[in-house]
């Protein structure tokens, strides 16, 4: 009996399969940007290009560059690069797998030029992701050339003393908008943006910055975050939370979470229960000492996370209790009772400012406070219809009314309610968007009413009433037995 060495080296397919993940184009090529930032050089303001014209991707930065011993190591396969970098707090990258990753999907052809700071020579290489499908395994399956030479002006970096271009070619998709990477930037680094750097993105019309996200909230609602707490406050969160001027439907509402000045998650809802009536909740957090997915775009569910969450969901009930009473009764269109909420905020929480001016003329908005008038769960309109009413053991009585609105949109769901606590008996509001989707096939309007309206005492029970799942469902089932009945 004996022992051998096993030489481990990855199927040269490789190269082709890291490129099959779920990563957008956007956010594709948001990885590439990610690497511009950790390459900054001697504290400059970055300057990026992102340049979409023709049949190509090109995303230069005016970084450091790449020596010929760092670039060997980047195109290595997950090489720790700590090794051989001097890498600050704000570093994204580890292991160079991420711009592997990201010019793999965006392409089957991709090219580094590269001109290290205080050096006179440009660097090249480029990898044929086909050519490695056909390549043998073994060790020299993995050879990659390096070129060198003098920096001409035929080069994507053409004058530039030092940086770096990601050029890629043979793309996967094409003629995906500009719009949507815009977007996309803008929210992933707006921090870089607002203190200066920039990033243009060009294609064959014109170019255009990228600009952060602004937001539309009450005036007087914006709360600063600045929470240092456990052991020898190991955590420290950063950021805003503030009262959004309308309810969304769209999903689009809760935290967008930075890590080292990016973005990885967005509209997250751990720290609420995601209802209606708290979809007023908006803000942006920093969290640098989490850890993030392995490509940034979330961030690991660690025992951190957890502590995390316990934390911020106590430090933020007092603006989850200000949406659902501006919510209510349709609070925030009356000025007595809307200052009043929001006084009470201001008692509770440090207010960042005075917020923004939220009158807007935009037809889209106007479109959406029409349609949030005639939701409020007190309207006596024609579409209105009693569900009847649901008992609870404590003896009170749930009044459950049913109401079909016109709603579009790929992010509106099928359903939604609003529920009412402060009235008595309470109220229970079903809400159905009847352009949805699963409503173009012949479903009987009552057995409609049914699905929408069981599944919001449900969610009512559990969200609300704090009942146990389990029993929340025992619930929900006799109401749809007795409903069910009633229809014979």
């Amino acid at each position: 009996m004996g022992k051998r060495v096993v030489k481990n080296y990855p199927s040269p397919r490789l190269m082709e399969t890291i490129g099959a993940t779920n990563q957008s184009p956007q956010e594709a090529i948001g990885e590439l940007v990610a690497n511009c930032f950790d390459a900054r050089c001697n504290k400059e303001k970055l300057h990026i290009s992102i340049d979409m014209r023709g049949n190509s991707v090109v995303v230069m930065d005016n970084g450091r560059g790449m020596t010929s011993d760092i670039l060997e190591k980047a195109v290595c396969i997950a090489e720790d690069m700590s090794k051989f970098l001097e890498r600050g707090e704000e570093t994204k990258g580890h292991f160079g797998m991420g711009f592997k990753t990201s010019c793999s999907t965006l392409g089957d052809y991709y090219e580094i030029f590269t001109r290290p700071f205080g050096e006179n020579v440009e660097y090249h290489t480029a990898f044929d992701i086909k050519d490695y499908s056909t390549r043998p395994s073994g060790s020299e399956a993995w050879n990659i050339i390096i070129e060198d030479s003098k920096p001409s002006p035929s080069s994507p970096l053409r004058t530039a003393g030092h940086g770096t271009a990601f050029v890629i070619k043979k793309l996967k998709i094409k003629d995906f908008p500009v719009s949507a990477v815009l977007e996309y930037i803008g929210n992933a680094f707006k921090g870089h943006i607002e203190s200066g750097d920039t990033i243009t993105v060009i294609d064959d019309t014109d170019s255009y910055q990228a600009k952060p996200k602004t937001y539309n909230f009450l005036k007087g609602t914006k709360v600063k975050i600045d929470e240092k707490f456990g052991t020898n406050d190991k955590y420290h969160i950063t950021g805003w939370v503030a009262i959004d001027s309308q309810t969304h439907n769209d999903g689009f509402y809760g935290f967008n979470i930075y890590r080292r000045g990016q973005l990885v998650v967005t509209h997250d809802k751990t720290w609420f229960t995601a209802h209606l009536m708290t979809s007023r909740i908006i803000g942006e957090v920093n969290m640098d000492f989490l850890d993030a997915t392995f490509y940034k775009q979330g961030v690991q569910q660690s025992e951190d996370w957890e502590y995390v969450a316990i934390h911020m969901r106590e430090y933020l009930k007092g603006v989850v209790a200000a949406s659902r009473n501006l919510s209510r009764n349709h609070n925030v269109d009356k000025p007595a009772e809307k200052k009043a909420i929001i006084g009470q905020l201001e008692k509770e929480y440090t207010i960042e400012d005075e917020g923004e001016d939220t009158q807007t003329n935009d037809s889209e908005n106007n479109k959406n406070e029409d349609r949030k008038s005639s939701v409020s769960i007190n309207n006596t309109v024609k579409s209105i219809v009693t569900e009847k009413s649901l008992m609870l053991e404590d003896g009170s009585e749930l009044l459950i009314s049913f109401m079909e609105l016109e709603e579009e949109g790929s992010n509106v769901g099928p359903y939604d309610y609003i529920f009412n606590d402060m009235l008595e008996p309470q109220e229970l509001q079903v809400l159905v968007f009847k352009n949805h989707p699963l409503w173009r096939k012949k479903i009987d309007n009552e057995v409609r009413k049914i699905i929408a309206t069981s599944d919001a005492i449900y969610r009512v029970l559990v969200d609300c009433y704090n009942v146990e799942s389990r029993k929340a469902l025992m619930i929900r089932n006799e109401w749809v037995s007795q409903r069910t009945e009633s229809m014979k």
